[in-house]
């Protein structure tokens, strides 16, 4: 009895720090010139690596009609705590710019998302996304979306591929 009542206590505080993640985030506001527009968030993602230099930072991405903006959780070593701290970390994004990339300057990225099965059942998802610039540069990143085992692409990245579509035209 006193398992479920700890379930459920987790599950609700949990679901309580995402509610107020997603609220948070949905107000969040960065420095934009007047004609930049925000088009897709994506907050379940981990930056891998700048070209050779390996990163690990969880944070949140921005996509606008100019350029890719990563910012990342001030809080990040509250991730160890399973549930609650993932989500906990969610409220509480650093201000200043981790990462920006320009979109003319992507020359085209990759997609692979792994999946790792255990006994029958999807154990680990990671989708793993290579940028590419016209710089030589090479950025990863690890964008995480729910149903990646049905194939399921994130959709900052169709609608990355929609404005990179514009540009070229």
């Amino acid at each position: 009895m006193a398992l479920i009542i700890i379930s459920v206590i987790v599950i609700l505080i949990t679901a309580l720090f995402l509610i107020i993640g997603g609220k948070i985030r949905d107000k969040f506001e960065f420095d934009k010139s007047k004609d930049e527009v925000v088009v897709e968030v994506n907050d379940s993602v981990k930056l891998l690596r700048k070209n050779n230099a390996t990163e690990y930072t969880d944070g949140i991405l921005y996509l606008t009609n100019k350029r890719f903006v990563f910012f990342k959780f001030k809080y990040n070593w509250l991730g160890i705590i399973p549930f609650i701290g993932g989500a906990f970390i969610s409220i509480f994004i650093d201000k200043h710019i981790y990462f920006e990339l320009p979109l003319h300057q992507i020359k085209h990225f990759t997609y692979k998302p792994k999946i790792t099965y255990h006994n029958n059942r999807v154990g680990e998802q990671e989708g793993l996304t290579t940028i590419y610039t016209t710089l030589g540069e090479e950025f990863g990143f690890d964008i995480f979306v729910l149903g990646m085992a049905q194939n399921k692409v994130p959709e900052i990245l169709l609608q990355l591929e929609k404005q990179l579509k514009k540009k070229d035209i």
